[in-house]
């Protein structure tokens, strides 16, 4: 239902502010549990391929004895290549700070929590018979609440639709379990999938560090079947 700007009073503006404030706060932390995630899995990763670029050059150093195809021209091009690749993306994710953007996600979401418990205090104040506010002062702390808001919107970072898309399904299933449905449900809630640019990238490396190794046993075994 569109809203009436014309008639919105200082009551209903506050507790509408309130539940965007905790919409935003939510998909917050969302992203920042989603940060976190590709920086625990990206340890993981940059872990396995420096073990298999390693592994690549000191065959092309030394792997003659193994196999005549590590002192192949093409296969020290290829561990070259790949030793290259393995330093460029891990500067690259590196420069992406995802383990820092993560915290300072984390305490904006804990700065705009602040925000709505002093909106709350205006309800409580408002309410109150001996501390009550005029409309004017009211609306003044308010503003100075909302100027706030704006200013850390601007230093931080925005969330991705998917960490709103998140928070939304968490709050439904919230819900549910207040109702008591959510454990009674025997029907599989469909997973939420990151689409995002970061986790396409994530898990392009991590389905490479699983086809190198099984790409290397078959060269080498093609090699030695044609030597034999």
């Amino acid at each position: 239902m569109s809203r009436e700007y014309k008639n919105i009073e200082i009551i209903s503006e506050i507790e509408h502010k309130i539940k965007t404030l905790n919409t935003i706060r939510n998909a917050r932390i969302k992203m920042s549990q989603r940060l976190k995630s590709y920086s625990d899995r990206w340890k993981l990763v940059f872990f396995v391929l420096n073990i298999e670029a390693v592994i690549f050059v000191l065959l092309s150093l030394g792997g003659k004895e193994i196999s005549p195809i590590f002192i192949n021209t093409i296969f020290s091009v290829i561990s070259g290549l790949f030793s290259i690749y393995v330093i460029l993306i891990q500067y690259y994710i590196n420069e992406l700070n995802y383990n820092e953007r993560a915290l300072k996600v984390h305490y904006h979401q804990l700065d705009i929590e602040d925000l709505i418990l002093r909106l709350k205090d205006l309800f409580l104040k408002n309410n109150s018979r001996e501390n009550k506010l005029d409309e004017r002062n009211l609306i003044r702390e308010f503003n100075t609440i909302m100027y706030e808001y704006q200013t850390i919107l601007k230093n931080n970072e925005n969330h991705d639709p998917i960490d709103f898309v998140r928070s939304k399904k968490s709050k439904e299933e919230e819900k549910k379990i207040d109702l008591g449905r959510s454990k009674k449900s025997k029907k599989k809630e469909k997973k939420i999938k990151d689409f995002t640019i970061d986790n396409v990238i994530l898990n392009i490396n991590q389905l490479l560090i699983f086809l190198i190794p099984i790409l290397f046993a078959i060269l080498v075994f093609l090699e030695e079947n044609g030597n034999g």
